[in-house]
């Protein structure tokens, strides 16, 4: 299994499964960086917070390294139901 090896101190304290998390948030940013750093604006699905408490203190690390070096971003949420108005 590959690990990522990191030079964050504050890395050191995550479990694997987190860890995994931060690599791929990682490797999400450079495929963002690379097809959308001259972007005005980055529009990006946020992902969920944590079902559980457990893994809430790690959430605003993880949404920190997805976004790092990006110059605007908005994280868009959907509320998961969608609203029809008479009007649609």
């Amino acid at each position: 299994m590959f690990l990522l090896t990191c030079c964050c101190r504050e890395w050191e304290n995550l479990s694997q499964v987190d860890v995994r998390r931060m690599h791929t948030a990682m490797r999400l940013n450079e495929v963002i960086m690379k097809k959308s750093k001259e972007a005005k604006l980055v529009l990006l699905n946020m992902p969920g917070p944590p079902k559980n408490r457990v893994g809430n203190e790690n959430y605003m690390e993880f949404l920190e390294v997805l976004t790092e070096g990006l110059n605007r971003v908005l994280l868009v949420r959907g509320g998961g139901r969608e609203v029809i108005t008479i009007y649609s």
